[in-house]
């Protein structure tokens, strides 16, 4: 009888500590791939910032047309996503939007219409100011900003689906060369300050994100920073390029 009892009272025991092993049993959780992590509040389902830069097609001056020879888009050297003319940079002007480029697919000459009208990018980073810097100041804001609402209109008209980005453009390294230019190192990057707070507000008219993209390479007082240049003062290292893009890819987030 006893025995019987003890049978039973173990019995009991046994079952009723089945849920508490349960609970204290450590469960795994699904874990997130980093694709699904970064999906989390990314324009348009793009999960990889890789993918949101291969979104765009960058134009113009030779500090944009670089990102093809430092290789640091998607097909390297042999990127399709730098449109330039044969020489490799653009000044922005009220003839910029008939400018010929190499359309990067065929090698045809077209004008920046006609490609963006052949290939409706998705998206278009635009970067001028440093080249006619002194000229355009004298000319004044509202010269500067008609060049360019003449080349956002000849887009727009060719590929009214493409999101367009005006962005900063750089300083200059206390390094330049400026024989060439009627001031010295400080003023010009004074005008390039000034040129790009007009290009802001060329943004903000139209809508557009504007890029502060010199920010990230731009040193306390103002020049371009030494060790981002590639020793003539303005040209771009490839790795002011990685964080300019990184700059691009964050501030996706903050629009």
């Amino acid at each position: 009888m006893i025995s019987k009892k003890l049978s039973i009272f173990l019995s009991l025991i046994f079952a009723l500590s089945l849920p508490f092993c349960s609970c204290n049993k450590e469960e795994k959780q699904p874990i997130e791939t980093i694709a699904s992590i970064q999906a989390i509040g990314t324009p348009s389902g793009e999960n990889m910032d890789g993918d949101y830069i291969d979104s765009f097609v960058f134009f113009g001056e030779s500090t944009t047309y670089h990102l093809k020879s430092r290789g640091v888009l998607s097909g390297g050297n042999n990127t399709t996503q730098v449109w330039g003319t044969g020489n490799g940079t653009a000044k922005l002007d009220i003839t910029t939007k008939a400018l010929r480029i190499i359309y990067p697919e065929t090698n045809e000459l077209l004008t920046v219409g006609e490609a963006a009208a052949k290939k409706h990018p998705k998206r278009m980073f635009l970067c001028f100011g440093l080249n006619g810097a002194v000229g355009n100041i004298k000319k004044g804001a509202e010269y500067f900003k008609a060049c360019y609402r003449s080349l956002i209109d000849e887009i727009i008209k060719n590929s009214p689906s493409t999101e367009i980005f005006l962005a900063s453009a750089f300083p200059v390294a206390k390094n330049m060369d400026m024989s060439r230019y009627t001031v010295d190192v400080d003023t010009l990057n004074s005008y390039i300050v000034t040129i790009n707070s007009w290009t802001r507000e060329v943004a903000d008219e139209y809508g557009f994100t504007y890029l502060n993209v010199a920010e990230p390479l731009t040193d306390s007082n103002g020049h371009l920073r030494i060790e981002f240049q590639v020793g003539d003062g303005h040209h771009l290292t490839a790795d002011a390029y990685r964080l300019v893009l990184e700059y691009i890819c964050k501030a996706r987030f903050d629009r």
